[in-house]
């Protein structure tokens, strides 16, 4: 399993068209936090991403790491 350090979820981010996916490190984001992710709450790893994009990112940082 994981750490918790090594895993990555997908939020929207800072927007509302197709291409505001962005992938996070889950301890960056507040406990419990759900829904969209906005400017200063954290910082993304990847952003400007589709949905599917960045499925792709969290899928590849997280065999990688």
């Amino acid at each position: 399993m994981a750490s918790k350090a090594s895993q990555f979820v997908c939020r929207k981010f800072d927007g509302d068209d197709a291409y505001s996916w962005a992938v996070f490190r889950k301890g960056d984001l507040p406990k419990g936090h759900r829904g969209p992710v906005f400017y200063g709450q954290a910082s993304p790893i990847v952003s400007g991403c589709s949905r599917a994009q960045a499925n792709s990112y969290k899928k590849s940082l997280a065999k990688n790491s």
